[in-house]
């Protein structure tokens, strides 16, 4: 291993042996969907895995790894020069399987971030093979053959929300669950969900249980081997239920996480952009047709350029003899060259190559031999020439090439591990239920079954146990439709500052903070950490330094949904911004401005979002980009809009 990454780093890419040895251990790693590098040794064999050092491994390319350069030799996609100038390599792969969509990725480069799950090979392929077919498939048909992710590591998609997004969309997001089985006492953990790290899991129980918020376990066990994968056992203290701990489990640790699906890669001109899996699968067969149409244009000239040879040689051999008499005759080559010409009829390359074969050969040329190579030639041109002028033609070869390179995911390591529940729930979701929630104190409580509320909520002013309106120490639950059903006094302790509002995020939802200085952050919930009920929260937009008039005026949830918009007011005027221009920050940070004030005025006095967009009187208002002037007035006539 340590000969290959040290080749790579110093004859192709200049960055650390640490970092190519790494990324070359994740591609041999068990818990890849589809294994590029075939490794002996230590690879990782579940997340979080640290390989044995490159002097103690090997590595090679494995069958579908070499499917990905097969074609490199026939100059079937463009090559260039390496830094140094002493290599050349390729701009792209000429891959016969397309490797993102089936391994998946993570990164973040230039502001950019792409997660992309794995998905099953076969589905791939065969959505590929309908697609080439019949590019105006249906999303129901394409959902149909990629139903959803397919993780190496396993695990279950709970529900069925975010997947469509996802697949024709390439952005939304789902719930992930480990496998999690009790047996008795114990409650196994086989399976992590994708990008949970075996000690992540195993330190955050320890937390808890240190914590008193799982004061239920008794002992956890860490069994995990080479032979039989990943075991945790998780013991349940005598008087407790192992399935209550199993729900504990899930919503207290990353053993139940949200896969925020982003599925962007670089187009044509290496620029970033949002995909969808349709119009991945499109990129992948149109750089096939590419690396059909130049590979045959290719080997097309290098028939050709042998049919002129052996046409050459045809006419020697008419009259070996006179040949090599002319040549033995001749004082130089270039007299030979030109006896030749002239005497058989043919062109000065076909005359170098009858000088460059050796005389024994010359006399030894078997008529029917060449006969048949000739034909062999003029069929091969006549098949290439068709493949670089007819399209069809390369249809034809792209959809036979795809059934072959199909052949290699048929192993049993190609089933389905992903488990699709659609019907399942998400264990937070369970905290829906309707009744009383209690407002506690005591930092050693735990989570019931249908959620509570803390009084040590820190800055951030949402959690994932349920949310509400925290005016004048009273909170308002809502129903679904937005009116209330139950309203209950509680006092607000002496050092809360405050809730505006906490509340259930729906799955594929994000948060706007919305400041009075005309500030807003957009927050994935996902990438935040799920605090504890005696937690102290965690930071959510930052104010204005030495500005004792800004403050959180709303916190406003965001379906992401195509149309929808925010409404702001301030004294003087009103704007509707369209929620898609907000882009998403990580907690923590100022926001970005969407509400220039005019002159005079220096605050907002509220916002409100409409997953529909809003009206004035009868007529739409344009959302605008954040940059947008704002419109004078009060904006009293402007309402969301209804919906259809």
């Amino acid at each position: 291993s340590s000969k290959i990454c040290s080749a790579v780093t110093g004859n192709l890419h200049p960055h650390g042996g640490a970092s190519m040895y790494g990324a070359a251990a994740l591609m041999a790693a068990e818990f890849q969907r589809v294994k590029v590098i075939d490794g002996q040794g230590a690879f990782p064999r579940i997340q979080g895995d640290i390989p044995a050092a490159d002097r103690y491994t090997e590595m090679r390319l494995s069958a579908p790894g070499a499917a990905l350069t097969a074609e490199l030799d026939d100059h079937a996609v463009p090559m260039v020069q390496t830094f140094d100038g002493e290599w050349t390599e390729p701009t792209m792969l000429p891959a016969q399987w397309p490797v993102l969509l089936c391994n998946g990725a993570v990164g973040i480069a230039e502001g950019w971030a792409t997660k992309v799950p794995a998905h099953n090979p076969r589905e791939v392929m065969a959505a590929c093979r309908a697609l080439l077919a019949r590019p105006n498939t249906t999303d129901d048909t394409l959902m149909k053959l990629i139903p959803g992710p397919d993780w190496g590591c396993g695990s279950t998609v709970v529900g069925s929300n975010g997947l469509r997004e996802y697949i024709t969309t390439g952005r939304g997001m789902f719930t992930v669950r480990g496998t999690l089985t009790v047996d008795g006492k114990n409650v196994i953990v086989t399976e992590l969900p994708p990008g949970v790290a075996s000690n992540t899991v195993q330190d955050r129980i320890r937390a808890l249980v240190e914590s008193g918020e799982l004061s239920g376990v008794a002992d956890m066990s860490d069994l995990t081997d080479r032979r039989n994968g990943l075991r945790i056992v998780v013991t349940a203290k005598r008087g407790h239920s192992a399935e209550t701990i199993r729900e504990q489990l899930l919503a207290l640790t990353p053993l139940e996480s949200t896969f925020a699906a982003s599925l962007v890669a670089l187009d044509e001109d290496r620029v970033p952009r949002w995909w969808s899996v349709r119009e991945l699968i499109s990129a992948f067969l149109h750089l096939r047709d590419s690396v059909v149409l130049h590979r045959s244009e290719y080997r097309l000239e290098k028939v050709t350029a042998r049919r002129h040879l052996v046409a050459g040689l045809m006419k020697i051999h008419l009259d070996i003899d006179a040949a090599v008499a002319v040549i033995r005759g001749s004082d130089t080559v270039d007299d030979a060259r030109q006896g030749l010409q002239q005497r058989f009829e043919i062109d000065e390359e076909q005359a170098n190559y009858v000088l460059a074969l050796q005389l024994r050969r010359l006399t030894k040329l078997d008529v029917i031999e060449l006969q048949a190579e000739a034909d062999k030639l003029d069929a091969e041109f006549a098949e290439l020439t068709e493949l670089v002028s007819n399209p069809d033609a390369r249809r034809k070869v792209i959809d036979k090439e795809l059934v072959e390179t199909a052949k290699l995911f048929k192993g049993p390591e190609f089933d389905r591990r992903t488990v699709l529940d659609l019907e399942a729930t998400p264990t937070a979701s369970s905290a829906d239920e309707d009744g009383p929630r209690e407002r506690k104190v005591n930092t050693s409580w735990r989570l019931d079954d249908r959620g509570v509320f803390s009084d040590s909520h820190g800055e951030l002013l949402t959690s994932g146990l349920g949310w509400a309106v925290w005016t004048d120490g009273r909170v308002k639950f809502t129903n679904g439709n937005g009116l209330p059903f139950k309203i209950r006094d509680i006092p607000v302790a002496p050092d809360i500052t405050g809730l505006l509002r906490s509340g259930v995020m729906p799955t594929g939802y994000h948060l706007a903070l919305v400041t009075r200085r005309g500030k807003i952050l957009r927050i994935d919930p996902a990438a935040v950490n799920p605090q504890g009920v005696a937690g102290n929260g965690v930071a959510g937009v930052k104010l204005v330094a030495d500005d004792a008039g800004d403050e959180v005026i709303a916190a406003l949830p965001i379906s992401c949904e195509n149309g929808e918009a925010i409404l702001s007011t301030s004294e003087k005027s009103w704007k509707v911004t369209e929620v898609a221009d907000i882009p998403v920050k990580g907690r923590g940070g100022a926001g970005v401005g969407f509400h220039p004030f005019v002159k005079g005025e220096d605050a907002l006095l509220s916002a409100a979002i409409s997953a529909t967009g809003f009206v004035r009187g009868r007529r739409a208002v344009r959302a605008e980009n954040r940059a947008k002037a704002s419109v004078k007035g009060s904006g009293s006539d402007v309402t969301p809009a209804p919906s259809e």
